[in-house]
């Protein structure tokens, strides 16, 4: 389970990263347009999620 739970977030991250580049268009003036921030919180989220899983598969 825990693995098909890594490749989920995974492909999560990979999306959530592609929005946040898509939001800040390349530009670093619109890394504080307001659609930016939520992006980045969600992904910061998914990558906690995404060690915390990984750790948990070192230890069993």
């Amino acid at each position: 389970m825990s693995s098909t739970r890594i490749k989920r977030l995974e492909q999560e991250v990979e999306h959530l990263r592609t929005a946040l580049y898509q939001a800040v268009a390349g530009s670093e003036t619109r890394l504080s347009h307001s659609a930016v921030l939520p992006i980045s919180q969600k992904l910061d989220d998914l990558i906690n999620q995404y060690y915390e899983e990984e750790k948990k598969k070192r230890e069993s």
